[in-house]
Parts: C-alpha cells; sequence; structure tokens
C-alpha cells in the first residue's frame, strides 16, 4: 500500500533536509513525498525541486503563502496512496516510523493509528507517550477517553497518526481557522472511524527551534493585542465545534458536563492570562467581555450545578498557576 506524505514548506531552509530525508530514508519505501511550497521567501522552493529531480517519488507544488491549512489541503488534492501521513518541515521521522505504523494499522484492521512522540527544544528531550495505554479502541470509547484530555497534544497535532485516504474522503482543514484546525480535522477523522490503534513506541521527532514555521507564526500571533483578541474568538469557536462534534456522534447529553469541562478550562485559564498580560485596562476589559458575553460560557454557568462548578474552577485555576510557576522557575 502506497503512503502519501504531505509536508507544507515555509521557511524552513535550515531544517528541510533533514526532514525530506528522514522521509525518503524509511524502511517502508512505496511512498509518495508531496512537498507544498508556501510561498516561502527562503531557498526552500529550490530545495523541493532538487528533491524532485533526484527521486522520482517526491512531487513539489509551488503556491502562493496561504498557511498551513491551505497547504496541507493543496496536498490532499494531489495525494494517491492509499495512506496519509503528515510531516511538519522542520521535523523528522525515526527511520521505521512509517513501516511500524502500516504494520500496526494492517493487523489489527484499523481505521487509524497513532504513536509517541519525542519532543526537542533548548531547554528540554523528551518522550510524550499517547494518553491511552497501547491498544485497539473502539471508536466511542476512543472519543470518551478524548473528554478526559482534549486539550492533549496527541489529539491535537496530526503528525504521529497514519490515516486512510478513502476515510479522509472530502474532509479538508477549515480556511477560516488558524488555531486548533488539526484536532478539529482530527475529531472528524475519529468520527468516522470503526476502531483506533493506539501504540506507545515513540517514532517522530517534534522540533521547536524554528521561529519562522507556519506553525510557530499562528502559535506566536497570540501575543499583539488585536492578535490576542482574536485567538480568543478562535479558542472559543473551537470549543463550539467540539462541543457539536459530540452532539453530531450522539454523546453529548449522557456526557454533557466531561465535554464542558473543557469550555470551563479555557475559561478560567484565559481569565487569569488577561490579568497577567500587558494590557490597558480597556484592552483587558474588552478581553473579559468577550469571555463573559460567549453564549456557550453563559450556557456553561447555568447549566453545570454551583458545587460542581466552583470545585471544577479552582481545580483549573490551580493547574494554570502551577504552570505560571514552572514556566516562571524554568526561565530563571
Amino acid at each position: 500500500m502506497k503512503v502519501s506524505v504531505i509536508i507544507p514548506v515555509y521557511k524552513a531552509e535550515k531544517y528541510l533536509a533533514v526532514c525530506v530525508d528522514s522521509v525518503l530514508q524509511q524502511t517502508y519505501k512505496d511512498l509518495e513525498v508531496i512537498l507544498v511550497e508556501d510561498g516561502s521567501p527562503d531557498q526552500c522552493g529550490q530545495i523541493c525541486d532538487e528533491y524532485a529531480k533526484n527521486d522520482s517519488r517526491v512531487k513539489v507544488i509551488h503556491k502562493e503563502n496561504q498557511g498551513v491549512s491551505m497547504a496541507r489541503n493543496t496536498g490532499l488534492e494531489l495525494a494517491t496512496g492509499e495512506y496519509v501521513q503528515f510531516v511538519d518541515s522542520d521535523d523528522y521521522l525515526d527511520i521505521h516510523m512509517i513501516e511500524t505504523l502500516v504494520n500496526a494499522l494492517e493487523e489489527s484492521e484499523a481505521d487509524l493509528v497513532l504513536c509517541g512522540l519525542y519532543e526537542k527544544n533548548l531547554n528540554f528531550d523528551r518522550v510524550s507517550k499517547a494518553e491511552e495505554d497501547a491498544g485497539v479502541y473502539e471508536k466511542t470509547q476512543f472519543l470518551k477517553g478524548i473528554m478526559k484530555n482534549p486539550y492533549s497534544f496527541h489529539y491535537g497535532v496530526l503528525w504521529n497518526k497514519l490515516f486512510k485516504r478513502e476515510i479522509i474522503g472530502n474532509l479538508r482543514f477549515l480556511a477560516d481557522m488558524d488555531f486548533g484546525e488539526d484536532f478539529i480535522f482530527n475529531l472528524h477523522y475519529f468520527g468516522c472511524c470503526h476502531t483506533i490503534r493506539v501504540i506507545d513506541e515513540p517514532l517522530y521527532y517534534y522540533i521547536r527551534y524554528n521561529m519562522d514555521s507556519l506553525m510557530y507564526i499562528q502559535a506566536e500571533g497570540k501575543r499583539e493585542f488585536s492578535s490576542y483578541l482574536r485567538y480568543l474568538e478562535k479558542r472559543l469557536l473551537l470549543f463550539e465545534r467540539y462541543q457539536n462534534f459530540y452532539k453530531e456522534q450522539g454523546l453529548y447529553e449522557a456526557y454533557a458536563n466531561q465535554v464542558n469541562e473543557y469550555l470551563l478550562k479555557v475559561y478560567v485559564s484565559e481569565k487569569i492570562e488577561i490579568k497577567r498580560r500587558h494590557m490597558t485596562k480597556q484592552e483587558k476589559k474588552q478581553c473579559l467581555a468577550l469571555l463573559n458575553e460567549n453564549k456557550q460560557v453563559k450556557a456553561l454557568k447555568q447549566e453545570m450545578a454551583p458545587a460542581y462548578y466552583r470545585k471544577k474552577v479552582l481545580k483549573f485555576r490551580l493547574a494554570k498557576y502551577k504552570v505560571i510557576l514552572r514556566d516562571t522557575f524554568v526561565k530563571n
């Protein structure tokens, strides 16, 4: 079975060769490597073309810059493999990754397989295992597991997973979202699965050195006030789509509190963040109003039992302050 590996490329000339080489050198050889050069102003375009000249498995598309979601959608339109994997251009793979994922998928006859990963940046180098224990999970069982920790890295990212192109079908990344679009894509794919295979072996190297990459640019956009306000809007929209997904799956009525805890954590975390930010009083007031006037937040306060609500708010506040203290300690 052929695997289509889709790699959006933008301002990654220092890292691109390591990334692409790690794909082309895989022990699994039946590959189609799609490099989507997203209007990068550096030498990425030339590097991509050179790979295409030297290896017939490489396809290159040059397009104007529209962001990582549109780049991935372009890759999906070109993909012809039975399986699809997404890779970021500043990361790289264990040499056995694709073979291991394909074998795991086919042995279990699952519709998706996900694995652990390595996180590497200037401050740490650590293994990040999947939320679930290794095994095969029926769809509803897996979706219930997401409710416990929907903000987990493993549910939100694409690149520790192997997808079936047939199941992806017409599913695409949302152009109107620049926050959480991978999570929404994953959710809708999970919703189309019968079973999901989890292996705990770390096979993907997630690198956080590149300050110019598409993913980093999106994450850092929330620093400016106007961008932060838009980030808040997108984060609340993300929850709305998350909530709607569980309604579509017929699970919301039975698990409303668990689903809504995601919004409560967002609400508590962002209220603390707003108070800590270097913004004017008027800017803080505007951000708090956006949170407090949100229809889902209002409904949440009305639907949750007061004692349960207070208990969860306290829990999430303590968790947020622990993160703040940890980050302060690391920086100092």
